[in-house]
């Protein structure tokens, strides 16, 4: 009944997304085929299972009742056409727009152009399509999920009293550290966290390629010298239990994101009943409010270097969140101090645990079969 057509070649995002839909499907014994294609090495080491699900699903010829695919930039996936009896692609962006008097970008123009239906990942997302001038009639939302596991996972709520050093994890990619806000985030906790031994920001990485975040690491030290506070660099690649296992090992979470879609790492820091600072902006509105999160307060300013200023030429003034330093700092010293931190904390999880894969997959077949 459902044909995903992503390439499995690469382990990233996508894949991953498209992946957990195409499991909770056919858990809910709806036929699902996959793109033929060979099977990153990541896919099994992330779990030991994938591969064969994976060659599994690629075995059947393409179903035609409903076929998907990921709205984006990257040659190869923006080459990939569907021919199903309905057709949907999945749409993800970071940043809104602050006119429509020009044309959009190549990749926003072929994206209203085509004659597919829409899954926009979070309401923020399907804004941004209407606003482009796609039909709303044609515009879904279906949010995305959190890792399972920390959900089957044992969940023991933090102390109310946490004896030795805090842990405040960020999880980042040096392939788009601007848009992820690591480099305010560097100064905001070295500043706030001067000379104190007790706190450490873990930063886990999310690409290969660490030369440039080592470069911010270091141009941090040269700044703060020995007073600089704690910082510990997780570079390899850690499969799914081990970053739920991550996750309930820190105390808080810190995403002060200039952009973002949705951003599945900062519901995983919900789902695991962590004090969360954010900005209300864009995508994690989905899930995060001010009653269960720590708001950065923030400027909108036109976008800045990102993945996609290198590989579009963005029109109509697109503009994006600028977290405030000042509040950075204050919001990243009330995720480990605040008294009313766990309570925060507890309503952030109850908000997760609305989303679910298993929800997702129920509400995209119920999509389909309305149609």
């Amino acid at each position: 009944m459902f044909h995903f057509k992503v390439d499995f070649t690469a382990f990233n995002s996508f894949s991953d997304i498209a992946l957990s839909l195409a499991k909770h499907l056919t858990s809910l014994g709806i036929p699902v085929s996959l793109q033929r294609s060979e099977i990153s090495a990541a896919f099994v080491a992330e779990d030991d299972s994938n591969y064969a699900t994976i060659a599994q699903l690629m075995k059947p010829e393409p179903y035609r009742r409903c076929q998907i695919k990921w709205s984006h930039y990257w040659p190869a996936t923006a080459a990939l056409q569907l021919d199903g009896e309905l057709n949907f692609e999945l749409f993800a962006i970071n940043y809104h727009f602050t006119r429509d008097r020009e044309p959009f970008d190549l990749w926003l123009q072929e994206c209203i152009g085509n004659p597919y239906y829409k899954l926009a990942i979070s309401q923020f997302c399907r804004d941004v399509l209407i606003q482009a001038g796609c039909n709303p009639d044609r515009i879904f939302v279906l949010p995305l999920a959190f890792n399972p596991l920390l959900s089957e996972l044992p969940f023991v709520a933090k102390p109310s009293e946490n004896s030795g050093i805090k842990r405040i994890l960020h999880c980042t990619s040096s392939a788009d550290l601007y848009r992820f806000g690591t480099d305010l985030l560097l100064t905001a906790y070295c500043e706030e966290f001067y000379g104190d031994t007790q706190i450490e920001l873990v930063l886990k990485e999310g690409q290969s390629q660490h030369c440039l975040l080592d470069r911010y690491i270091q141009m941090a030290r040269d700044r703060f010298g020995t007073g600089m506070p704690r910082i510990r660099y997780i570079k390899r690649f850690l499969n799914k239990a081990e970053l739920a296992q991550l996750y309930y090992s820190v105390d808080g979470f810190i995403a002060p994101f200039r952009g973002e879609g949705f951003a599945i790492k900062i519901l995983d820091a919900f789902a695991a009943g962590l004090p969360v600072a954010l900005p209300l902006y864009g995508g994690p509105t989905e899930y995060a409010d001010r009653n269960n999160c720590y708001p950065i307060e923030y400027d909108l300013v036109p976008v800045g270097h990102c993945l996609d200023t290198q590989n579009l030429a963005l029109r109509n003034a697109p503009h994006w969140a600028e977290p405030k330093i000042s509040s950075l700092r204050q919001q990243l010293r009330a995720i480990v101090e605040d008294s009313q931190r766990f309570e925060r904390a507890q309503k952030a999880r109850n908000r997760a645990l609305q989303f679910s894969w298993s929800a997702a997959a129920q509400r995209l077949e119920s999509l389909v079969t309305s149609m």
